[in-house]
């Protein structure tokens, strides 16, 4: 697994690579959340499908359409609140258990997939469009 760490380069650096090691529960290999953050609002094939502000769209019939994070109320209500230029940058994150048994025998990881709220939800969901 340190391998195909090590070989994963995806511009955010050696240095935002940690590994940590525990006699209960083994080892744990992490990057930094805001340096993850950084990353995904730098990157240049989303630039064209973030928001950085809250949207309010209505059908024909004058019913609010909700079909992103910054859609909703608290995403209104909560801009408000923040100074002027300062945005709020959802993080959604989510996790399951892979079985790593082709690569390292009977082993299991716990993944956590990370993504913010900014990013269109049709394009975080999409497997081809993420890194």
């Amino acid at each position: 697994m340190q391998k195909l760490l090590s070989e994963l380069d995806i511009g955010l650096g050696d240095d935002s690579r940690n590994e940590d090691h525990s006699p209960i529960f083994g080892t744990l290999y992490y990057r930094f959340i805001f340096k993850w953050i950084q990353f995904l609002l730098a990157r240049l094939p989303f630039q064209a499908h973030l928001s950085f502000k809250p949207v309010r769209l209505a059908d024909s019939a004058g019913r609010r359409i909700y079909s992103g994070m910054n859609m909703g109320d608290w995403w209104w209500d909560t801009q408000d609140q923040l100074p002027a230029r300062v945005t709020i940058v959802p993080v959604i994150c989510a996790s399951d258990e892979t079985h790593l048994t082709k690569i390292s025998g009977n082993l299991h990881a716990w993944l956590l997939y990370l993504t913010i709220g900014n990013i269109r939800k049709d394009i975080h969901r999409t497997p081809k469009k993420r890194i």
